[in-house]
């Protein structure tokens, strides 16, 4: 009897196609699963660069902004000055 459990045991474990064609199946439904999760975690991460691009962007721009604007009242001042002065003279 125990030979027979042995000889069992000894028997090699062979796949057979069916097995092979639910590996398969198996390993596609993974891929479909996966693959459509990492394209949308792609996506926003260079989304999220763009973005945070364009605040750097904009952040520089304002501050150019307040001074253009600081430069524009410094030349209003100065003409109002220098408009009074010559309407003195």
């Amino acid at each position: 009897m125990s030979d027979e459990i042995l000889k069992e045991f000894e028997k090699p474990l062979n796949l057979g196609f069916i097995d092979l064609v639910w590996a398969f199946v198996l390993v596609a439904v993974m891929i479909l699963l996966f693959i459509p999760t990492i394209y949308i975690r792609n996506e926003i991460y260079y989304i999220s660069r763009d973005i945070d691009s364009l605040k750097t962007k904009h952040s520089v721009l304002v501050e150019e902004n307040k001074e253009l604007e600081r430069n524009i009242e410094k030349l209003k001042f100065r003409y109002e000055i220098i408009n009074e002065l010559s309407i003195e003279i």
